[in-house]
C-alpha cells in the first residue's frame, strides 16, 4: 500500500488543487523522516490534513485565499500565511498568487528582480481589467484555514531594486 500523499510542485498547483484542499505545506523540511521524502525539494507541496486552522509556524503553508479587485470582482488564489511584523516585509513573505482565468498564476512580490512594463501589461490583458480596475486589490485566506497573518492589501507590483526601499508599480 501507498502511503504517499499527493506531491505537487508550487507552479504546478491549480485551482483545483485548492478545492480539494484549502491548506497545503512545503513537505522538504517538515517530512524529512517520510519514506517518499527523496521525492521532494523545496518547491514540493502535500495537502496539509491536519484539523484546521493552520497555524504558520508549522511551516511553510499555502492557504486558499480570495482577491478582491479595485472594481469589487473577486478572484481565487493563495498566500503563505505570516507571522505578524513589519508589514511590507510581511507581504514578501506572504507571496500572494492569483490564479489567472487560463489557470497560470500572477504573483505580486517580485522581490529584487522587478518585472517590466510588458509583463504587467500581460497580467491586466490576462484578466481583462486595467490597473485602476484591479488596484488597490485585498486578499484573505479565511481564519478558519489560518491563523497569523492572511490578509492584505496590494496597490500594485512589489519589488526592492538593489535592496532599496520597496517600490510599487502598476
Amino acid at each position: 500500500m501507498d502511503d504517499r500523499p499527493e506531491l505537487v510542485q508550487f507552479g504546478d498547483l491549480t485551482p483545483d488543487h485548492f478545492a480539494r484542499h484549502p491548506v497545503w505545506i512545503q513537505c522538504h523540511i517538515v517530512d524529512y523522516d517520510e519514506p517518499w521524502y527523496e521525492e521532494t525539494d523545496e518547491e514540493t507541496f502535500r495537502p496539509r490534513t491536519a484539523p484546521l486552522p493552520a497555524d504558520p509556524t508549522e511551516g511553510m503553508l499555502l492557504a486558499r485565499a480570495t482577491f478582491v479587485f479595485a472594481d469589487a470582482s473577486r478572484h481565487d488564489g493563495f498566500l503563505t500565511p505570516a507571522v505578524p511584523g513589519d508589514p511590507i516585509e510581511l507581504l514578501g513573505l506572504m507571496q500572494p498568487q492569483l490564479f489567472l482565468p487560463d489557470g497560470t498564476l500572477a504573483g505580486f512580490w517580485e522581490g529584487g528582480f522587478a518585472r517590466g512594463d510588458a509583463e504587467h501589461a500581460a497580467f491586466y490583458r490576462a484578466v481583462g481589467k486595467s490597473a485602476k480596475e484591479v488596484f488597490p486589490m485585498d486578499c484573505f485566506a479565511p481564519s478558519e484555514l489560518v491563523t497569523g497573518v492572511t490578509q492584505a492589501t496590494l496597490h500594485g507590483f512589489y519589488s526592492i531594486p538593489r535592496g532599496g526601499p520597496v517600490k510599487v508599480t502598476t
